[in-house]
């Protein structure tokens, strides 16, 4: 559960701080605006459209038109129209003839202009003109402001008496997601948007109000539009920058486009456009503003202030609550429990390799679900990237938790095994266990010539007469230590500890050319290890122990013997029971080690010495004995 709590975690940052996936959050955000899209034809604003139709049957020619033309244009639409207001998205800035009407035009109440600040103090065009007042704007102290000198608008012959801004501001992929409701100069004076200045327009002495967002499921921040009776018309959400999330709804079939000449003309039926707001802006060659919306890659410059003034109209805005994390982290718990337990419920290998990518595409389809009820219900835009990274963050951490957990386990197999078995076999054993195979139980055995050492402690049954079990645990576990390892110091492979005595043989299961020169050194380094305890024994209370060893070389075979049910590996044949005997007769012989002809054939004459011939149990002739010099 903790792994599951750091993804949770990990994908909850990285919506705030990972700025290396800011592109990937914005794919997400497009994706739900898109698939949120609620078509339905806005028949409350209307768009003016200079078009390259305009251009050719007004006969004024290219753009700019002259001034007169647009005068026209604009005393068509308010007295004959009867249109409520006209926010113009186009600025002009030079002084040219017969301006005196269109500037009575422009001054009258219905029309807004427009203006363009430098958000990145870039100074790239005209020194401004002096702009007309703004309305009231209450903000309290630490409220986000975005800052930037007007750089272009309108000459101040045709200044309208209200001017609002069309500043654009584009995301680092080009994309126009985000409008400053507000833009505020050195003076502190702070103008609206083009199309919120329209609206207030329509207000009687208008003011706005910024305050912080109150409760879990309010924006950072709210611009409240209000009149002179208190009345509230529009509440605007901003993210903690001081930014408004473009409400993007609409398809282009959506809007109702008039091509200006038909205004000119006056075509239009006056019903269609009484009482109506406008919005004049331009598409035709020369003039056209291509922005690119998260609707559409190449679109004109004004869909995204219709957008607003639409949404204003509705006082309909989607934002991001400023507790999104954790409204994210809310929707997201329920899936990490749910793994918790798929974890603990199913075990088996084949149920674990089913259940992870069930339950990455059910907590993606969910989430998302959620994600656009949460949006069309209550216009909350939850953080996406939590919802995408949490998933597959979760595994993630999981499979690797579950790696470390089986080589854990597969080391310890082994550990365990190789306490019992030869480390090749123990290899081999784990393999089957690790790959989910049924081990063979038939018999699994070879012929090879090997080389077998028995050693025994000598006396051991006085002293387990005489002695506690707890002291002979004690040394028995000593001496076999320091026995096995001087076995496999010299490259040999314990077959099993007999009561007192270790068997243990050479090149089997890996090849040993030398296994007798090995087998002969283990042996002497047994005896050396022997005679080193005698200060242990002391401690203990027990008197210094010695040992007996037999060796001999042969043919054997050596594998895994025994039932279907249990089985081990060993060895079997002549050189096992000679090495055996040989062993018990050290005493007689008063020889630490016995060595048996084959194997004094295989460590050659000069390392051994001839002690004469002995009858063995069991066996037809004589047999040979030698002592290693």
């Amino acid at each position: 559960m903790l792994l599951l709590a750091v993804a949770l975690v990990a994908a909850l940052a990285s919506s705030r701080y990972g700025v290396a996936l800011q592109p990937v959050e914005h794919v997400l955000n497009d994706w739900r605006t898109r698939i949120a899209l609620h078509p339905t034809p806005e028949t409350r604003i209307v768009v003016i459209d200079i078009d390259e139709r305009s251009l050719a049957e007004s006969g004024e020619g290219a753009w700019p038109w002259p001034r007169p033309t647009l005068a026209r244009l604009l005393g068509n639409l308010i007295d004959h129209y009867g249109v409520a207001s006209i926010a113009v998205d186009m600025v002009l800035p030079e002084v040219r003839p017969d301006e005196a009407t269109l500037a009575a035009q422009m001054r009258r109440p219905q029309v807004t202009g427009a203006v363009v600040y430098d958000l990145e103090t870039r100074n790239l065009a005209l020194l401004p003109p002096a702009l007309p007042p703004v309305p009231s704007l209450q903000a309290p102290y630490g409220a986000p402001r975005i800052n930037g000198p007007a750089t272009l608008a309108n000459h101040p012959g045709l200044m309208p008496a209200q001017v609002g801004h069309i500043t654009p501001v584009f995301d680092n992929d080009g994309v126009m997601r985000r409008i400053p409701p507000m833009i505020c100069t050195a003076d502190t004076a702070c103008r609206p948007s083009l199309t919120l200045t329209a609206f207030m327009s329509l207000l009687d002495q208008p003011h706005a109000r910024l305050q912080p967002g109150q409760g879990w499921l309010a924006p950072p921040w709210q611009l409240v539009v209000g009149a002179a009776d208190g009345a509230v018309f529009a509440t605007l959400p901003l993210n903690r920058d001081g930014m408004l999330t473009v409400p993007y709804r609409h398809g282009k079939r959506d809007w109702t486009v008039i091509s200006a000449v038909d205004i000119l003309n006056k075509v239009p039926d006056p019903s269609l456009l009484k009482g109506v707001m406008v919005l004049l802006g331009g598409t035709a060659l020369g003039m056209q503003d291509v922005i690119a919306t998260p609707l559409n890659p190449v679109t004109v410059g004004f869909e995204p202030h219709i957008e607003l003034l639409s949404a204003l109209l509705d006082n309909d805005f989607a934002f991001e609550p400023q507790w999104g994390l954790l409204l994210d982290a809310a929707l997201l718990l329920p899936f990490a429990l749910l793994l918790h337990w798929g974890l603990r419920r199913y075990i088996a290998p084949a149920q674990r390799a089913a259940l992870f990518p069930a339950w990455l595409l059910l907590t993606w389809c969910m989430s998302a679900g959620l994600v656009l009820v949460a949006l069309r219900q209550f216009n909350l835009l939850l953080p996406l990237l939590p919802v995408l990274l949490f998933p597959p963050l979760a595994l993630l951490l999981t499979v690797l938790a579950e790696l470390y957990r089986s080589g854990s386990e597969h080391a310890g197999v082994m550990s365990l095994l190789s306490a019992y078995l030869p480390a090749p076999v123990a290899t081999r054993l784990a393999s089957f266990s690790r790959g989910g195979a049924k081990l063979d139980t038939d018999l699994d055995v070879s012929r090879r010539t090997i080389t077998v050492l028995f050693a025994d402690v000598h006396g051991f049954a006085g002293i387990t007469e005489n002695c506690s079990p707890e002291v002979v645990a004690r040394l028995m576990q000593r001496v076999f230590t320091d026995m096995a390892e001087a076995v496999s110091a010299h490259h040999g492979t314990i077959d099993k500890f007999i009561g007192d005595a270790i068997m243990a043989f050479w090149n089997a299961p890996e090849d040993d050319p030398q296994h007798a020169q090995h087998a002969l050194a283990a042996a002497r380094d047994i005896s050396r290890r022997i005679d080193a305890l005698a200060s242990f024994c002391v401690e203990l209370g027990v008197a210094p122990i010695s040992v007996g060893i037999g060796m001999e070389s042969g043919v054997a075979l050596v594998g895994n013997f025994g039932s279907a049910h249990r089985r081990t590996f060993t060895a079997l044949g002549e050189p096992v029971v000679l090495a055996s005997r040989l062993e018990g007769l050290t005493s007689r012989y008063n020889e630490e080690i016995l060595v048996g002809p084959v194997c004094a054939a295989e460590l050659g004459m000069m390392a051994t010495q001839p002690l004469g011939e002995v009858a063995i149990r069991g066996r037809v002739g004589m047999l040979r004995l030698y002592a290693p010099n």
